[in-house]
């Protein structure tokens, strides 16, 4: 039976998603693959408009300027208007609209008022996530409560809304009381293909830890701690740091620096060091949601992360590996000590994770879902 569900697409930056082969990008090809996505529109503020609004945002604090920047309302208004614009452009027959990101709305379009299109969004984050990854005090309350209140209102006007995680989809009903109803988990798809059955070692005792921005804030210093700890018991012990030069010169370890997944030849490395790992570790203070422990899992790699935010179902709910408290080097040490010369237990919890990603995590599940989903209001 053919679905009659046509989706217009709607995003802030498409070609920098298309470059980076994001999830935003796979979902809304495989969207477009199976004859539910018409067009794809793309709006952008100019960019004379969007440096001045940067620029008014200054602040002697770098962090400082940028949160308030993300946080500016005046700009989500105006990217409002252009949002709308270009929907008002569009000849593409589509019956619905699902938009990537909540710092716009485009219920007041004259076009989707009339035709009564019904609107859908899909995430990765939120207000609620993102302000607990900033420092408190770094912005006036007033900033943060314009900025949750235009949110809310973006989620109100939207007929449903789609999340990657369970745990983002419990933040919209309980964070901004939305009725459960509205709010439904579609998932997320791995950007690696499964080609089963799992055949991998796991004798190399190698720690893989990816991270490509904030050492610190990914639990960079931790893993560091532990790893030292670690080679005093278990010499032979190694780590590879992928993501970025960290002038991390030490016994056991490899920086191979920034690996660009769009490139042939970097992503065949990055590969090969998922298929050399016997564990992933990325002890971080707050993930949205950690994309790369699902490519880790679709490998069969056993998982190390932290409880908070999404790890915990990603990790325990998976049974593909373990969390621990953010800033707990010493509890991460012990950890590491007890899987990583357990080939049977690294083998156990990479086989759940693998079978995980088999079963939950690709891209034709989560269409499937908001197919069926958006098919109840055209």
């Amino acid at each position: 039976m053919t679905s009659k569900v046509n989706l217009l697409g709607l995003i802030q930056g498409w070609s920098f998603q298309e470059k980076k082969g994001s999830a935003f990008y796979n979902l809304f090809q495989k969207l477009h693959q199976a004859g539910n996505m018409c067009d794809v529109v793309d709006f952008e503020i100019p960019p004379v408009i969007r440096k001045a609004y940067f620029a008014k945002n200054i602040s002697m604090s770098k962090d400082r300027w940028n949160v308030k920047d993300q946080l500016d309302v005046g700009r989500y208004h105006l990217a409002s208007k252009y949002a709308r614009d270009a929907i008002e452009a569009v000849e593409s027959p589509y019956n619905s609209v699902i938009q990537i990101g909540s710092n716009f709305r485009i219920d007041a379009t004259p076009i989707i008022k009339e035709r009564e299109v019904p609107l859908f969004s899909f995430h990765d984050n939120n207000f609620s996530s993102y302000a607990r990854s900033i420092s408190s005090g770094i912005v006036a309350n007033d900033v943060l409560h314009r900025a949750f209140n235009f949110e809310k209102s973006v989620y109100e006007s939207l007929t449903r809304i789609f999340t990657m995680s369970k745990t983002l989809r419990r933040s919209f009903i309980e964070d901004f009381g939305l009725p459960e109803e509205k709010v439904v988990y579609a998932g997320f798809g791995s950007p690696f293909s499964i080609n089963g059955p799992l055949d991998k070692s796991y004798s190399q005792k190698n720690i893989l830890f990816v991270a490509t921005h904030s050492f610190e804030a990914k639990g960079g210093i931790e893993l560091l701690d532990a790893f030292r700890r670690v080679r005093k018991v278990i010499p032979d012990v190694t780590l590879t740091m992928i993501g970025k030069d960290w002038g991390i010169d030490e016994p056991g370890i490899e920086c191979l620096g920034f690996l660009d997944k769009r490139n042939s030849g970097d992503l065949a490395i990055y590969k090969r060091c998922f298929e050399a790992a016997s564990l992933f570790i990325l002890p971080s203070h707050n993930e949205a949601f950690g994309e790369v422990f699902i490519e880790a899992m679709s490998y069969g790699v056993p998982c190390i992360g932290t409880r908070t935010g999404v790890m915990p179902e990603l990790i325990e709910d998976n049974d593909s590996g373990f969390v621990v408290d953010p800033g707990d080097s010493e509890g991460l040490t012990n950890l590491i000590i007890e899987l990583i010369e357990s080939e049977e237990d690294l083998r156990k919890l990479g086989k759940a994770g693998f079978r995980a990603v088999s079963n939950e995590y690709q891209w034709s599940t989560v269409t499937s879902r908001i197919i069926k989903e958006v098919e109840c209001f055209v």
